[in-house]
């Protein structure tokens, strides 16, 4: 039987989102994916997230014959998750789920009878948007990814770099300020992610706004980053400071990319990039004061799949398994 479909899974904390493709052409050759059908469901993190592997099984097994789909038509199920994944496929641990080091893949394979494959959900974000998105013309990207945390990704010539023991490309703790004596989430101190994130952003203006009188933030309560952007179009002076704290962090961090990998494009994505040219303005400015050389002249672009980025990132690492092709 022709292998017909491949899923996608994008695992978070608080949900599951899936997105099931079918290939248009023979997998000898270049292959078209089109996603048919996508959705999402709460994660069941109960019992240290011991059933959110049945749950995906359940999910894809559910989908599959509500569509007609046959077991032995699917080529196999990509799954990406919010934890570092090592170059054997071994996900070394999951905060957010209440895992430990865990052989998801081999897991899901052995409830669903399907070939999977696991990855970092920023690598997949990453290989989504260069495969099919903003990153598409090129062969090499580095994608940050700015939302509650910071995430990065490494394609190369198309492919996932993640190292050793997954943590290429984990930008978001970067030791960017020596200074500082706050822990980061990772128990670290000065870490990107602690000035630029979301959550950054937001402390940033909450620290700050006695000092902003005028400021619109004043007039809302419980603000958001969304409000904060709309706020700094509308030329709030502490909005606008906030964003540019952060843009300096995050084009301080992209110089780091820069130095280490050199890659065409820089693609931003996340929750905070949604904030447009409030953030990707300053991000530019401080990315060419902070870069070496040449280095400057590299893209800095925004993603456009959003939150499909998973999935498509998970559909396309596992059809670049060529030993599943054998």
């Amino acid at each position: 039987m022709a292998k017909e479909y491949v899923f996608g899974v994008d695992l978070g904390g608080t949900e599951i989102k899936f997105g099931l493709f079918r290939l248009e052409k023979e997998l000898e050759k270049e292959l078209e994916r089109t996603l048919i059908g996508k959705w999402s469901v709460k994660t069941n993190k109960t019992s240290n997230g011991e059933k959110v592997i049945s749950q995906i099984a359940e999910e894809t097994e559910k989908k599959a014959k509500e569509k007609g789909i046959d077991k032995n038509s699917v080529y196999g199920i990509g799954l990406c998750v919010p934890g570092p994944v090592d170059k054997y496929g071994l996900v070394r641990g999951c905060v957010n789920l209440g895992w430990g080091y865990k052989k998801a893949a081999e897991e899901l394979q052995n409830i669903t009878g399907v070939k999977c494959a696991v990855l970092n959900d920023a690598d997949a974000a990453g290989l989504g948007e260069a495969v099919y998105g903003s990153g598409r013309k090129y062969k090499n990207i580095v994608m940050a990814t700015i939302g509650t945390g910071i995430g990065g990704a490494v394609i190369y010539n198309g492919k996932v770099l993640s190292g050793s023991r997954g943590n290429a490309g984990e930008i978001g703790h970067f030791k960017v300020n020596i200074n500082e004596t706050e822990k980061c989430t990772c128990g670290k101190c000065g870490c990107l992610e602690q000035y630029a994130s979301a959550r950054g952003i937001l402390n940033y203006a909450k620290e700050n706004l006695k000092n902003y009188s005028s400021s619109l933030l004043n007039d809302i309560s419980n603000f958001t980053v969304k409000d904060m952007a709309q706020c700094a179009q509308k030329g709030d002076e502490l909005c606008t400071a906030a964003f540019d704290t952060a843009g300096k962090y995050i084009g301080l961090g992209l110089s780091y990319m820069a130095g280490a990998f050199d890659p065409d494009v820089f693609v931003i994505g996340g929750g905070v990039s949604n904030a447009g040219d409030v953030i990707l303005k300053p991000v530019k400015e401080y990315f060419d004061l902070y870069s070496f050389n040449t280095e400057s002249e590299t893209e800095i672009l925004p993603a456009v799949l959003g939150n499909d980025a998973g999935i498509y990132g998970a559909c396309e690492y596992v059809m670049q398994k060529e030993d599943w092709k054998k």
